[in-house]
Order: structure tokens, then sequence, then C-alpha cells
């Protein structure tokens, strides 16, 4: 066992002092030898007076100042990814196991506990190597004097990627070490030896990423630095010397050396009698190398952008930016950032998006995206922006769900809301799809046909164009485009091209599917967010999120629910989805460069997508020349060969919600209706009330807001043009009644 030692700040005396000054005096005299030729005395004390003018300071020198590593973390504690310049997380020293304190002296310092910040003896020697090999490296540095180097003055101490030796070391020149060796000793006058330990243990770099010892214990074996055995704590205390070089991961060169190291370390131990010869040969049977080889195939993906929430983290990185948070706060301040993602569900989406896009890859899709909503409170819980984040070919890491795309016709709700919310209009309204000229424009529908006059809802299930451009007419195109702005939409909408109704215009995924939860959620306006809380490195909350994420109430709960009670019609007919709690609205944009699927439940908003996009500017889908004329493809807006909203629906939005409501997760209940609707036989010739003249199998019921929009008219009181009224029923005929018998 370890030989219990107490170690105390050491103080001494002036004369002691002044010795060791007169020691450096003579250090510095040799180091000149070894430069420039005899010096002076005078020059010599001269320089030591010169290079102590101007030294950094050590009062903000403590483990807490280190840069940290900050940590992103989905809604249950599962870590996505993290952010940093180095690499680190802190801990004290009664967090760091023993044997690799004891290893680290061992190997880099042996007499770290008896010298005062440097090692004169040591030192002489690697000075008068220099001199005899004509070098001026001046090595042999101890402990405090790598603290010195490392956190006080090293200016460029950031890792590079990967298992690259760092830019951090710093300059080795006469200069550096000069005030280096002043500092050391200053250092040694101010902090204990548990101290300058912790501090140096948390700074160094341990190669593939990894600064400080509880970063790389959980880098190369995935224990926390308190958990380390003697064969692991060997091996991490031999990496500071040339991480690189003993990279265990690197070539069969590497290995051997990494290995030779780790050998090297424990034959140290046992000459510095921390451990027995018996304690080192145990340590050389583990199978630290399996251990470490185990670790990086279970953490596969490093600490770089992992595929599979990289769109999401990204995303989170630039909101924190937006919410004031600077890059030397996210990359060095050790912040805790709590999500909303949901691992589970964001790994089923991205399975899903991947398995549509290979469904139609046949057709020219090469990519796609899906984003879920929590539509009560706004909270992100998957966001899929591409089919493959590191794929170049189809501009990967480009966030679908955040780019701006035509919405094809699942921008009609806006519409038809607004409609509804005038009065003007309500679901059993007929609506013209018999005219295709419309101020002087003649439109064609998705499927060439005229349907005539139909109601409303079923212009809606079927997704016709011409009634949803003659209602956007009729109500307003800025009132429409007002209308969506108060839910969430964002983007410019011109109200001069009647398109916009059948989505013309682009939008982004998040706030199209943030402002359909207004239709979800009884009315009230949501702000999609990632951030559920931050704390700091002592744990203390720093900032509480969601702020202001549940806005006022933009509509009234019957208006929501009515329309929510059209959509709902969508999935049912086109989607199979009839008698589950799913409602939401297909588009499909001109040439099919883009196809959707936006729909909610009671408690998920789900948007789908499914597109091709290019690596360059050049469209190579194979389908460029469906494009209108006059329209030119790119690389960005690149046709397929026909793939409806309906597609995704099918295949990637229906498949989505039906794997995530199962094993054990059962289908919510339906949404709750609210007070102040009522529900209106009404008749289909022209939308009014029916009455005892309507002709059986001629009505049906509908659902309106009380008092804005029901029918006031009979059936038959409202017809629209070129419509005719039901035949007027023959009367009764009138059967006398047969003579009475005369009596007799």
């Amino acid at each position: 066992m370890r030989r219990s030692r107490t170690h105390t700040r050491r103080r001494g005396s002036r004369y002691r002092t002044a010795s060791r000054r007169w020691q450096v005096v003579l250090l510095f005299v040799v180091a000149a030898l070894a430069t420039v030729g005899t010096l002076g005395s005078v020059a010599t004390v001269a320089a030591v007076g010169y290079y102590s003018q101007g030294l950094p300071s050590l009062d903000s020198l403590t483990s807490a100042n280190l840069a940290q590593t900050t940590h992103i973390y989905d809604r249950n504690g599962a870590l996505l990814t993290s952010l940093y310049e180095q690499n680190r997380t802190v801990v004290p020293l009664s967090k760091v196991a023993l044997p690799l304190q004891d290893a680290t002296i061992s190997i880099e310092d042996r007499t770290f506990y008896s010298h005062q910040g440097v090692d004169y003896r040591r030192l002489a020697i690697a000075v008068a190597y220099d001199v005899t090999h004509r070098s001026s490296t001046l090595g042999a540095s101890t402990i405090t004097e790598q603290v010195v180097k490392d956190d006080v003055l090293c200016t460029t101490c950031s890792q590079a990627a990967g298992n690259a030796i760092t830019s951090g070391v710093a300059d080795r020149s006469l200069t550096r070490k000069i005030r280096e060796l002043l500092l050391a000793e200053e250092l040694e006058r101010r902090y204990s030896k548990q101290q300058i330990l912790e501090l140096y243990l948390n700074s160094i770099f341990y190669g593939n990423r990894a600064s400080g010892i509880e970063t790389a214990a959980q880098t190369y074996f995935g224990v926390p630095a308190a958990k380390l055995d003697l064969a692991q704590a060997a091996f991490l205390a031999g990496l500071p010397q040339d991480p690189a070089g003993y990279n265990p991961f690197g070539g069969v060169e590497q290995k051997a050396a990494a290995k030779a190291r780790w050998q090297g370390v424990l034959s140290a131990m046992v000459a510095n009698r921390k451990i027995t010869v018996a304690q080192e040969d145990a340590a050389l049977k583990v199978d630290i190398w399996k251990q470490m080889a185990d670790h990086r195939t279970a953490t596969a993906g490093g600490n770089g952008a992992d595929p599979l929430t990289g769109h999401f983290t990204d995303y989170v990185i630039q909101y924190l930016r937006d919410h004031g948070y600077d890059d030397k706060t996210l990359f060095t301040g050790g912040l805790a950032v709590y999500t909303t993602l949901d691992l589970p569900m964001q790994q089923l989406a991205d399975a899903k998006v991947k398995a549509a896009v290979a469904e139609y890859a046949n057709r020219g899709v090469n990519t796609g995206g899906l984003l879920a909503l929590n539509p009560q409170n706004g909270e992100i819980l998957a966001m899929v922006g591409s089919a493959d984040y590191a794929s170049e070919d189809i501009r990967g890491q480009v966030n679908l769900t955040l780019s701006p795309r035509q919405p094809g016709s699942s921008f009609k709700p806006y519409t038809y809301g607004y409609a509804l919310s005038t009065g003007q209009f309500n679901a059993a309204t007929l609506v013209d799809d018999k005219d295709a000229t419309i101020g002087g424009t003649k439109f064609t529908d998705w499927d060439g046909r005229l349907e005539g006059w139909i109601p409303l809802r079923q212009a809606v299930e079927q997704s016709r164009n011409l009634p949803a451009l003659w209602t956007f007419k009729a109500v307003g195109p800025q009132n429409v485009i007002d209308f969506a702005h108060k839910l969430g939409l964002t983007g410019n909408f011109d109200p001069s091209t009647l398109t916009t109704t059948i989505g013309s215009g682009d939008v982004r995924m998040i706030d199209h599917l943030a402002a359909l939860s207004a239709f979800d959620n009884g009315g009230h306006r949501i702000y999609a967010h990632p951030i559920v809380k931050i704390v700091d490195t002592s744990g203390k909350p720093l900032a509480a999120f969601p702020e202001n994420t549940v806005g006022g109430q933009v509509i009234t709960p019957q208006l929501a629910y009515v329309m929510t009670d059209i959509l709902h019609g969508v999935p049912g007919k086109e989607l199979g989805m009839a008698g589950l709690p799913v409602a939401g609205k297909t588009g499909t944009t001109d040439a099919y460069t883009t196809a959707w699927m936006m729909g909610y439940t009671p408690d998920l908003a789900v948007g789908t997508m499914l597109a091709h996009v290019n690596k360059g500017d050049t469209c190579t889908s194979g389908y460029a020349n469906l494009m209108p004329p006059g329209v030119q493809a790119s690389g960005w807006i690149c046709p397929t060969r026909v793939v409806w909203g309906e597609d995704v629906g099918l295949n990637l939005f229906r498949p989505f919600l039906k794997s995530y409501y199962s094993g054990g997760r059962a289908w919510p209940a339906s949404w709750k209706t609210p007070t102040g609707l009522v529900t209106i036989n009404v008749c289909r010739l022209d939308g009014m009330r029916a009455d005892a003249n309507t002709p059986s199998g001629q009505s049906y019921p509908e659902v309106f807001v009380q008092g804005l929009g029901e029918p006031k008219g009979t059936c038959g009181s409202a017809l629209p043009p070129g419509v005719a009224p039901y035949p007027t029923p023959a009367p009764t005929p009138i059967v006398p009644s047969p003579s009475p018998t005369p009596k007799k």
C-alpha cells in the first residue's frame, strides 16, 4: 500500500531564496556558454533581473479557470456531442485514483514532493547534454514547470483535431525557459503540492482530443478518473510525453511504443517504491488494449458531429449563439446543455427517413427530412435534416427542416383557416372547382379534372387547387398571409400572386409545423425550441429554457377544432389512418421538386418531406426536363419523377407514427371537443340546413362554430350558379275513403 505522507508548502528564508536565485544565475551562465560563449557575471545577474520583470500573474491560476468542455445532452441525459477548444472536464484531486497520481509522479517528476519547483540536478544534466550536443532545448521540466509552461506561458494551447500533437507547446527557447524557472519557484511558494498536481492532471494533453485526466479516462477506458485501476493508470500516465507517438489506436509502431512506455511507467513505479514487483506483474497481465478497443467500438463517432444528431446539435449551437452565448463560453465554459431531443425518437426518425428515401430512389429521390415537435409547448423531439449528414453529394449538412422550400398544398390550411374565421365559409360551404380561369389566368388541377361545386371539406381532403385559389381570392390574399404569420409562419409571401395559396412561396418546415400546431393545441401559438436548461460547472442553472415558447391565444379553440376535424380526413382517406387521431395535409411542388406531409396527433406534431438535392449547381436526378418552361432546375431545386405528398405520407409520415405509437405507447385520446360547437345536418346540394324536403341520402352531419358561419337557410335556398334544385317531390295522392255500408 502507498505510504501516507503529508506535504506542506515550504517557505524558505530570505537566505535560501537568494541561494536559489543564485542557482538560477549559475544555470544561466551554463546556458549562456552553450549558446553565445562566456558572459560576464554582471551581465548574467542583470539578465535575471531583466527576465523577472513583467512576469505573468499567478493569481487566477486554478483548475476552475481551465478551459472546459461543454456537453450537450438529450432530454434524458444521453450525451449527444461535446464542444471544446480543449476537451476537458475538471475534477478535484480527490477524484483522481491514487495509482494515477503515483504513476504520473514516478514517470514525470520523481522528486516532485522534495523540490521547490525546479529540479536543478536534472536540469544541470540536461544543460550539460545540450552543451555537448550543441542543442538548446533545455528540457527536464518538473511537473511544476509544466504547469507554468502550459497554463501560464502558453499562448496557443488549443489541441488540433485527431491525434496530432498540438500547437499548444510552449516555446522552448532560452528566454521562455528562464521565465519558466522563475515562475515555477513562485508557484511553489503560493500553492501546495496537491494544488499543483491537480492543476497538472487537469491541464495536460493525453492525445485523441483528451485534455485532463477525467476526459482521458473516459476517452480511453470509459471510466471516471476515480475508478482507474493500476494498469489503466500506468498507461495514461505515460501518454503526455508524446500523445501521438504513443497513440494506441495508431499504426504498428505507435502501438509498440505505447506498450513499451506502459511497461516503463510500471517499472518506474517499482523503482519509486509505489508498487511491488508482484503488483507490476499483475498489471502487465491486464489486457488494456482490448479494453480500449472495446470502448472505442462502443463509442464509435468520437467527439465529432454524430451523423445521427448532427443537424440538431448544429441547430442548438446556433440557437445558443442567437441567445447571447459567445463561442468562448460555448467552447471553453464547461456548460451542461440539456436539450429537448428524445434520442430514441431521433433514432426512429432517422431510420424512417432513410427507408423512405431508399423506397423512392428509383424516382430520383435522394434525401428527406423529418421534424417532430410537442404541439403544446414547441419542444423539438426529433430533427432529421437530410438522409445522410455526412454526405457531400446531397449537401447532407444542409438542414431541410430549417431551409426554405415551397410547401405546395400544405399551405392551404392557412387559407381555409382564415376563411372559416370570417364566418363567410364553413366546412359545408360549396367552393368552386369548375371555373379554371381566375383573373385572366387559366389553372389546371393536379389531375386535370373539374369537380364542379364541392364542399370545402371535400376540397381539403382531395387537395383541389381551384377551390383554394378561388377562396384565397375571395377572402383577401393579404388577410390569409397575416393569418399565417399570426400562427407563426415566417417568410415573405406575395399577395398579388394567387399561387401563394397552393405553395409558391418558401417556408421553413420548423416554422410551418409550429404554425400548424395552433390547430392542434386549441389555438395557441408555439415557438419551436431545443433547450430545456443550461448549468455551469458547479451545477448552477445559468438559464431556464424555454422562455415564452407558448404565445397567446391566436385563434379560438372552436376554430382550431373545426380545422382539425377537416384535416382529420386527409390521413383518414389518403393514408388509411381512419379511426386514428391524426390530422394533416399533403403538399407537392411543381415538377415534384419537394413532396410534403405535415400532420399531428393530440400530443405530437410531425413534418416530413422527400426531395432531390445535388452537391453542385446542376440537377442530376434525371428529370430536369420536368421543370416548367422558362424555369431552370438546379442542384437545390431538382425534379423527381412523380412523388406526391401522399407518397411521403404513406412511406414516411405513417410508418413513423405507427412505429412511435407501438411497443407499449398507446395512441392518444382524440381531441377534446370544446364548448361552442354545434352539429347540423346539411344538404349536399348547397350546404344549407337539411329539412323535411331533403331527399333521403342527400344530407349529412357537419360541425360548426356556434354563431359563426352556421347555415341559416334550408336546403335549396342558396344554390350556387348552375346547380339545379332537387326536383319537387310529387304530392301524395289523396285516396278517398270508402263509402260507408248502408245499414240495413
